[in-house]
């Protein structure tokens, strides 16, 4: 294969972030914190380590947009009733209501991205994508060697 791979996730991911960062520049929420929020969602009462390891972020990138998202009123932190070295993460009322409008866009890019693609074609691309994403990670375990 002569064509990068990651060329091309490269280009429909920034066409995505300039999407969603349309969509969402009245919250004033940065479009890469938006996952956060819905994470947050769909799983309240993560830690912030729980929250890395359900993105596959890194735990800087995480504590940094915790840190804003909370400023911007989005999140609530609050020590793990057993454990008070924790901070349990939920989304406020003002987190919650970004959640509808998220979900649109959502699927909204989805379609977008899938259109002209039988049922069958979608189900193989993102069969493939998870692939190439499990790939990745058994990379970055094996220390990217």
């Amino acid at each position: 294969m002569n064509e990068s791979l990651g060329r091309w996730v490269s280009i429909i991911h920034r066409y995505g972030r300039s999407f969603i960062d349309k969509e969402f520049a009245e919250f004033d929420i940065k479009g890469g914190y938006l996952q956060f929020i819905h994470a947050l969602y769909r799983h309240d009462g993560l830690s912030q380590d729980e929250l890395s390891e359900a993105l596959s972020m890194d735990k800087t990138t995480t504590a940094r947009a915790i840190k804003e998202l909370v400023e911007l009123g989005y999140v609530t932190k609050e020590h793990d009733s057993q454990d008070k070295r924790f901070y349990r993460l939920s989304l406020t009322t003002k987190g919650k209501d970004v959640i509808p409008k998220l979900e649109r866009t959502l699927k909204c890019w989805t379609e977008v991205l899938g259109t002209g693609f039988t049922e069958s074609e979608s189900q193989l691309t993102l069969d493939l994508l998870k692939k190439m994403a499990e790939n990745a990670a058994a990379f970055k375990q094996r220390g990217f060697s």
